[in-house]
Parts: C-alpha cells; sequence; structure tokens
C-alpha cells in the first residue's frame, strides 16, 4: 500500500513538473518557434499542398457537406485549365465575416481544374503561420502567406494563385442579407496579374454573406484599430451564437471567364493599364453575379461594390 502511494506520488509529481507552463514553453513551444522560423519560409512560400489531405481531411469533408459547397466552372476556363502551363490568378468575392469556405474548396479543385490543381495556391493572413497546428493544416490545404514577393515568386514559377482582395475590411464590413463587397481600391491583384501576364478569373461565392449574423457596433473604432494596427475584430453570430461555425447556408462558388489583358510594356504595368483592367474585371464580376443569382436564389439583392 504505501509502495502504491509512494509510486502514484512519485508519478504525479513528474506529471506536474512535466506540464508546467515553463517546462512546456521551454521544452515544445520554443523549439516549435525556432523552427518555424529558421526553416518554415521555403513552406510558407510555396506551400506543403497535400492532395489526400485536402481531399479527405475529415474536418474539411464534413464542412464541405455542412455547406453543402458546390463549384460552378465556367466552360471556357475548363478549356483553358487543360492548356500546358496554363496559369490563372482567381480573384474570389466575397471574403465573408470568416472565409470558412476558402480553403476547404482548395480539395474540391483537383475534380474541378486537375491540371492546375497541383500548383494552385491561396494566399491567406500571416498570423496563420504563427499558430501551431494551425500553420500545418494551412500549409496542407495549399494556403501560402499572403505577402507581395510571395506571390510574386508564385506566379514567376507558373504557379496559380486564388486571392481574396477585399481582406480584413471586408471581413468586417460583411453584412447578412447584403452582398456587399471592397473592391473600388483593391487593385492590387491586378496589377499582379498585369506585370506577370497572367489572366484573371472573377469568381463568386453564393451565400458567404449569410454564414454569420453580424453586427455593426462600434465599427468606427474597429475600422481605426485596423487601419492602426492591423487588427481585424468581426462581430458575428453563427451555429450557437459563436464565430467558430458558420450557419448551414447552401454555397455555390461560381468560376467565371478569364479575362486575359496585354499592357504596352511587359511587367510594368502603368497606372491607366491597371485602372482599365480593374474596371474591365469589376464588370466581368457584376456581369457574373447577376448571371446566376436568380437560379441561386439570390434574384432579390443586388452587388454591392465599396
Amino acid at each position: 500500500m504505501i509502495a502504491t502511494l509512494v509510486i502514484g506520488g512519485n508519478a504525479l509529481l513528474l506529471f506536474g513538473t512535466l506540464f508546467r507552463p515553463q517546462i512546456i514553453g521551454l521544452y515544445v513551444v520554443l523549439p516549435y518557434y525556432i523552427c518555424i522560423t529558421l526553416i518554415s519560409s521555403p513552406q510558407r512560400d510555396f506551400g506543403w499542398a497535400w492532395k489526400r489531405f485536402s481531399q479527405n481531411f475529415f474536418v474539411l469533408a464534413v464542412l464541405r457537406k455542412f455547406l453543402g459547397i458546390h463549384l460552378v466552372i465556367n466552360e471556357s476556363l475548363a478549356e483553358a485549365q487543360a492548356k500546358e502551363k496554363a496559369q490563372f490568378v482567381f480573384a474570389v468575392f466575397p471574403h465573408g465575416a470568416n472565409a470558412d469556405y476558402s480553403g476547404v474548396i482548395n480539395g474540391m479543385l483537383y475534380d474541378s481544374l486537375p491540371n492546375i490543381a497541383a500548383r494552385t495556391r491561396t494566399l491567406v493572413a500571416t498570423i496563420l503561420f504563427r499558430i501551431p497546428m494551425v500553420r500545418e493544416i494551412s500549409l496542407w490545404m495549399g494556403c501560402v502567406d499572403a505577402r507581395r514577393d510571395v506571390a510574386d515568386r508564385l506566379l514567376e514559377k507558373n504557379y496559380s494563385l486564388v486571392v481574396l482582395p477585399g481582406g480584413q475590411v471586408e471581413q468586417i464590413r460583411t453584412t447578412h442579407g447584403r452582398e456587399r463587397i471592397f473592391l473600388k481600391r483593391r487593385k492590387g491583384f491586378i496589377r499582379l496579374a498585369l506585370k506577370h501576364g497572367v489572366p484573371v478569373v472573377p469568381v463568386y461565392a453564393f451565400g458567404v454573406s449569410d454564414y454569420y449574423h453580424t453586427s455593426h457596433f462600434a465599427m468606427g473604432f474597429r475600422r481605426w484599430l485596423l487601419k492602426k494596427m492591423g487588427i481585424s475584430i468581426p462581430i458575428a453570430r453563427g451555429l450557437y451564437g459563436t464565430l467558430i461555425s458558420p450557419l448551414p447556408v447552401p454555397t455555390t462558388v461560381v468560376f467565371g471567364e478569364p479575362i486575359h489583358f496585354s499592357i504596352m510594356k511587359p511587367g510594368a504595368p502603368t497606372h491607366e493599364e491597371i485602372e482599365m483592367a480593374h474596371a474591365v474585371y469589376c464588370e466581368g464580376l457584376v456581369d457574373l453575379f447577376e448571371t446566376h443569382k436568380t437560379a441561386l436564389g439570390y434574384g432579390d439583392r443586388l452587388l454591392e461594390i465599396e
């Protein structure tokens, strides 16, 4: 009996010692962050895209089924992606209060756009690569750091990109029941595509705006916080009143026709060329929205571009 108590006491002491915050920080957390600082740059630049994970990881599979995600591929895009060295910049709207769908669709591209899926990367916030396990899951889904230099290197290496230009600004402005997107001043993706001579594909995700019931409470302060400190605080309620899980809204992601641009001096688009290309993209996105909204149950909505 005494021996058992002694052994049990020692075990508890060992357990308590090993799982003290200081021990975990020194032997687990610190080595992890050293490793990702020293060796993560190539992975964050090109990703660790894992086809089986993107397609079959149970959380992603459950979320796809829960949201009823369906992809609609334009016929011209389907033909264009089958060509050798096909490459695109997929500019996707809206971002939504929480871009739950953006990484989920990566695994679906292997069936919908088979020739380019393996060399397609989704640009996501840098902070995701500083969170243990979230970093690895993001990399396995084909996500990369959304820095401009990363995007440049990927396009130079003949990768295609999925971008959500609305970003954090659009995130906090998302309004349940309305199709509001932040696009008028979002021209970086156009500049990037023109610089590398890559066609831009307008993409609209129907249903995303209704994932959460949103609030504009303290909007002025939240916009100031985002502008000054880069911190986005969406106030939204999804399933069970949380931001963790969206409402079960059927989602259809419609891929439009590739838009090809030409510029006078390759690699150096002018301000006028960027403005003209941006206007053409906006027209293409509006046309895509108007073409599909009625059939998908959004006939009473207008696309509000801010």
